[in-house]
């Protein structure tokens, strides 16, 4: 042989061995890696396997990706109607191709080619048209693959390739199809049926050849009973069972899971899920009665996401409850940045716990105050002077959270925001300034549920094992691959495979423990507060969230067992009334809690991190000798650290506690000491509102007046009873009324009101100004020692 200017020889010996040899490598390296490589669809499971979504393949068929396994009934069905000898030949029958030619040549055509089903598999691989020169190749393919797959791989790789008419590919795509239902839950009759299909997938179209696909099944089923694989009932029954009937709609209960799988990198993939199906279901049924009323609010979007705390995995993820296009159907707001409204708090009232700068029975300011031209109102616009921590916390009040944000520091806050897995909150401590505990950052609902769950979960952990994990904060699986739960599981493993654990946490069981406490005395949306006194009512600590505008309403809840998390709004960031956390969240987050069951009614207490304080029952702080009025508390142990009662003021008083009296003026007259509860006079002016026991400190006695320290003061302008017309600049607006006042202390501090709103403080030259509106008015001034003056004024019309 020559080959350009060379010549090789061959001994004839030489040649066939080297042809042996050819077809040996030819056999043993004929298969391509891997045999398909058509595009298929992205299925997303659920924990149990069920199919929960299914997005079509890129060339336009519904190929599911290969299945693990095939179902028993399939296998037998297809063995009886395809290849009897399955189990026997290795790639080639050739009793089945003796008896296709028995029976091509009675009938004087082609009804038989006696393909076995490993053949049929090269095939379908091949994509090729059926001519002998591809039937050879076909069986040196199906040769090789008997040697290279077991018969079960064989059958499960046919199942997942084979047509099942129209855009059909694969028993698991075609189960779900025609019946709804995943293959390893097929009665005989179908699995029979769905046999039959690859070898004449036209078939399955309603209205056409329907006998000869009812004959074809009911010869499947015949030859089923006659090896012995069903009984004489079954084979009844399932000859009695209909036919397909038009094709199904697939499942769609997590959509917008699916397409956060699919930008992830998971495309053509099998995708199995934490999610519970069932829940899943029965879930977003809610979630779609509750947006049907909120609908008629113009109010058109709604998300939900529940984590199984036990297993730190998502039990149902509904990413949009709208069912248009117009109203952003496709949006996942689940993870969706939105503004957080007050759903941050009890973040910082955790934080404040854990380092002991507040408890939930101490006192703290609810006073107007203004911050650099920045003044928090709270959501009823009124003030209570002085509340406990807790109820603040609860009631959900602006100003006293802005003023614990202050005194924690607003970067020490981001901080702690970012180490609690609050991703979207990335910009500076000067951007975001005291309104970031107001709404003034954004969240997400995933980021938020899993912060709410990784509190629960350090307390359940701690009190189970008495110390704390390093996975206690990782944010809950959804998907559960095997690979991810690999990698998973090597995060939360050393090198010896015990579970690393830490001496300290994020936020600690404590601080937890007493922010849960305080979040349990949420009143619950249309119902009293006394909701708790009924045994059946379970025990959730809960909070809300209203953003400004009314543009998100959040609400979220845990228990020892679960973390429910429920977003409502437009996801056009268009605002409405009825957005609001209590009204509009909340009836969806209980309705969910009420179809969870829970084993366990709350969580146990963490012992070793609380601790019993003496208090004062009026103030809340550490009680000192001066406090009349004593209770003991459970508290974090860091509140120990905290500081004493400083709001009792010890003086002279009559029996009847009408004045006060100084050593040099009481005379004969009987008098006794007295410590009374004092707060600042701003605080007082408001709390007494809201607490009519609350008494004020007795003035002087007349003949003590000389002799006190009491320094009063005057308001200069307006008067009394005066009558005033607002001026305005050529433009228009309105240049204000200046009140002034005089104070013969140069150092006191005046607070200025208006029909008992706050206008502000002045300190020095006491001056403020009013825009005035039309109409009589009271002006109400204070000083730092409770004196306080009143006059009216009236405001004339132009």
């Amino acid at each position: 042989m020559k080959i350009g200017k060379y010549r090789f020889y061959f001994a004839p010996r030489k040649l066939t061995y080297f042809a042996i040899f050819a077809f040996v490598v030819y056999f043993l390296g004929c298969l391509p890696t891997p045999l398909f490589d058509s595009p298929t669809s992205t299925i997303l499971l659920s924990k149990d396997g069920r199919l929960m979504n299914a997005r079509i393949a890129e060339d336009g068929q519904w190929r599911f990706p290969e299945m693990d396994s095939t179902p028993v009934k399939f296998n037998e069905a297809i063995i009886a109607f395809e290849d009897h000898d399955f189990y026997a030949h290795t790639g080639v029958s050739f009793r089945a191709i003796g008896r296709a030619t028995m029976s091509n040549i009675k009938a004087k055509r082609i009804v038989s080619g006696g393909s076995t089903i490993t053949m049929q598999i090269a095939r379908m691989a091949r994509n090729s048209d059926r001519t002998f020169y591809n039937k050879f190749v076909e069986a040196i393919w199906a040769f090789r693959m008997e040697t290279k797959y077991s018969k079960e791989q064989l059958l499960t790789i046919y199942a997942s390739h084979a047509p099942f008419g129209g855009n059909v590919v694969g028993l698991e795509a075609a189960s779900w199809r025609y019946y709804g239902l995943p293959p390893h839950d097929l009665s005989w009759s179908q699995a029979a049926t769905l046999a039959v299909l690859p070898n004449a997938p036209g078939l399955v179209h309603p209205g056409k050849n329907r006998a000869i696909l009812l004959e074809k099944r009911n010869k499947v089923l015949t030859t089923l009973f006659e090896h012995e694989k069903i009984d004489a009932i079954t084979l009844e029954l399932s000859m009695e069972e209909p036919l397909i009937g038009a094709p199904k709609t697939l499942p769609s209960l997590a959509p917008h899971l699916l397409d956060n799988a699919i930008s992830s990198g998971k495309k053509g993939q099998r995708i199995t899920t934490t999610l519970n199906d069932k829940k899943q279901e029965q879930l977003t049924e809610i979630l779609a009665r509750h947006q049907k009323h909120l609908n008629h609010n113009y109010i058109h979007n709604a998300a939900l996401i529940v984590i199984d705390l036990k297993t730190n995995e998502v039990l149902s993820y509904i990413g949009n409850s709208a069912t248009e296009n117009k109203h952003q159907k496709y949006v996942d707001i689940v993870r969706s940045p939105r503004s957080s409204g007050s759903i941050l708090k009890p973040f910082l009232f955790a934080a404040m716990t854990q380092e002991g700068m507040i408890h939930n029975d101490q006192l703290i300011p609810d006073v107007p105050m203004s911050f650099d031209h920045f003044s928090p109102q709270n959501y009823n616009e009124k003030n209570e002077g002085a509340v406990k921590a807790g109820e603040a916390l609860s009631k959900s009040l602006n100003v006293p959270a802005v003023y614990l944000l202050q005194q924690y520091g607003i970067d020490k806050f981001l901080h702690k925001l970012r180490s609690i897995s609050q991703t979207h909150v990335s910009k500076s401590a000067q951007h975001y300034g005291l309104s970031l505990i107001l709404g003034g950052a954004e969240s997400s609902l995933w980021d938020v549920a899993n912060t709410y769950a990784g509190m629960a979960k350090t307390l359940n952990f701690y009190n189970a094992e008495n110390k704390y994990s390093s996975t206690t904060w990782d944010d809950a699986v959804v998907f559960s691959e095997k690979k991810l739960q690999r990698e998973l599981g090597r995060q939360s493993e050393n090198e010896s495979g015990v579970m690393k654990t830490r001496t300290t946490s994020k936020i600690d069981a404590g601080a937890v423990y007493e922010t849960f406490q305080a979040l349990l005395s949420v009143n619950r949306p249309h119902m009293e507060a006394s909701w708790e006194q009924y045994s059946s009512s379970k025990k959730i600590a809960w909070k809300t969230g209203t953003s400004y505008g009314n543009r998100d309403a959040w609400a979220i809840g845990c228990t020892p067992d679960y973390v429910v998390a429920v977003w409502v709004g437009n996801a056009t960031g268009e605002g409405r009334p009825g957005i609001i956390g209590t009204t509009a969240a909340g009836p969806i987050m209980f309705d969910v809690f009420s179809h969870l069951s829970s084993k366990r009614s709350w969580f146990i207490p963490p012992y070793d991190e609380l601790v019993e304080m003496s208090i004062c029952k009026e103030s809340g702080h550490r009680n000192t000798l001066n406090c009349t009025k004593i209770d003991t508390v459970q508290v974090h142990q860091m509140a120990l650290r905290g500081p004493s009662c400083n709001f009792h003021e010890v003086f002279l008083t009559d029996e009847k506690e009408k004045f006060r009296y100084h050593q040099g003026c009481t005379q004969d007259l009987r008098v006794k000491t007295v410590s009374q509860f004092v707060l600042p006079p701003l605080q007082a002016y408001f709390y007494k509102n809201s607490h009519p026991n609350y008494k004020s400190i007795p003035p002087f006695h007349p003949d003590c007046e000389n002799l006190s320290e009491d320094k009063t003061f005057s308001i200069i302008y307006p008067d009394h009873n005066s009558k005033m017309i607002g001026t305005v600049d050529l433009d228009g607006v309105s240049k204000g009324i200046i009140f002034e006042a005089s104070h013969p202390d140069n150092s006191a501090t005046l607070f200025w009101h208006v029909d008992n709103q706050f206008l502000g403080e002045t300190k020095g030259n006491h001056s403020i100004k009013y825009i005035p509106e039309e109409g009589q008015h009271l002006l109400t001034v204070l000083d730092e020692m409770g004196n306080q003056k009143k006059i009216l004024f009236t405001i004339l019309g132009d």
